[in-house]
């Protein structure tokens, strides 16, 4: 039974990373979409915007249908409507089809989200080690996505999206054949909206969840808003990103882990976000595309460490797992679904490089967020 626990994480952890190759898999050819669909620079934002925004919104609800049908029926229905709905965008004529397949993609990915950390969780016999993964593989999603937008992409714009709708398919059919949810331990009852209700006036959970929003945003800013303003084609900036992502997941999975030894979440999170911030400054001040490119790399590092320690801090919470997982979630993607298209429209109009010193204010909330929430530890 281990050993089919043992496979039926790594098949997760795969999922994982093909559902979030999908969020990366546009920067490269996000100047390809503007010029061959005639779309302005807060018109191609959209397709991170609809797709986060309607990720966020739909968390919460995900996670209360999972404690009602369970982890892997809502996962496996997750993947099986990314798999048609980036399909779906491979056939787009327009933006607006474009973005509103977009919202579909994010609608199924909410629905993956809002499980697969549980049920990781739940496989594992180490929780610390199940976030890591998750997060890594997150990280190494978001990583591969644009490796695969710029080396495909280079050819057309619609076959990224092809290629990831059949791998997602592939996906699908993984989950439903090899995981096996493991028995829950107690017989609770599902959450429902007074747990929400409950989870929405804890102190601490909401400074947690806010600064998540605020950093999540400036996230973001780099992830979605960096392709428009490097002067590179497709395949150079779907190598940056591939090492931005890379750094990502070594942050998540290695050095979140080695720091966690040492000290406590709530500790390290502050300082790492401070370093975020100078990094957002040095983006927003660099003539230097090399320099840039730098700094792209090492803003992965240090927001795979601030990413996978958020979530374990949160996580940490009194309330049962499904509904901390969609409520956080709701907030934290809630700030990144914004940043894409404020940062098309700031950008275009009072600086190209403004959004990076907003990016980097949200910083300064967030460290002041995740400070004051350990007065009530």
């Amino acid at each position: 039974m281990r050993s089919s626990y043992a496979f039926a994480q790594k098949i997760t952890a795969f999922s994982t990373f093909l559902a979030f190759m999908g969020m990366g898999v546009v920067d490269p050819i996000l100047p390809d979409i503007a010029k061959q669909l005639g779309a302005t620079a807060w018109q191609v934002e959209l397709l991170f915007s609809t797709y986060i925004l309607m990720m966020a919104f739909v968390m919460i609800p995900a996670g209360m249908l999972a404690g009602k049908f369970g982890d892997k029926k809502i996962m496996a229905f997750g993947l099986f409507v990314v798999a048609l709905f980036a399909l779906l965008c491979a056939s787009a004529g327009n933006i607006t089809a474009l973005a509103l397949f977009r919202a579909g993609w994010g609608y199924g990915n909410a629905h993956f989200f809002a499980t697969a950390l549980i049920l990781l969780i739940a496989l594992s016999p180490d929780y610390h080690k199940a976030v890591g993964l998750f997060e890594g593989a997150i990280g190494f999603g978001i990583a591969s996505g644009p490796l695969l937008g710029g080396f495909v992409g280079h050819y057309s714009w619609r076959y990224p999206f092809l290629i990831t709708g059949c791998l997602s398919l592939i996906a699908f059919l993984l989950v439903l054949v090899f995981v096996q949810e493991p028995p829950k331990k107690n017989t609770a009852r599902s959450a429902g909206w007074s747990d929400l209700k409950a989870l929405f006036c804890d102190v601490k959970f909401l400074k947690i969840s806010i600064g998540a929003l605020f950093y999540y945003y400036a996230f973001f800013v780099v992830l979605a808003y960096s392709p428009l303003v490097v002067p590179m084609n497709p395949i150079e900036i779907g190598l940056l990103f591939f090492g931005w992502g890379v750094a990502l997941a070594l942050g998540s999975i290695v050095l979140s882990d080695l720091l966690e030894r040492r000290w406590r979440v709530e500790k390290i999170i502050p300082p790492t976000l401070g370093a975020f911030s100078l990094v957002l400054l040095a983006l927003m001040a660099s003539d230097s595309l090399t320099r840039m490119a730098i700094f792209i790399v090492i803003s992965g590092l240090l927001s795979g460490i601030i990413n996978s320690l958020l979530t374990t801090y949160v996580m940490q919470s009194r309330f049962e797992r499904n509904i901390v997982s969609g409520g956080y979630n709701f907030l934290r993607w809630s700030g990144a679904a914004i940043a894409p298209i404020a940062s098309g429209i700031i950008g275009e109009h009072f600086g190209a490089k403004l959004p990076y010193l907003l990016a980097a204010l949200g910083c300064g909330i967030a460290f002041y967020c995740i400070v004051r929430s350990r007065r009530h530890g």
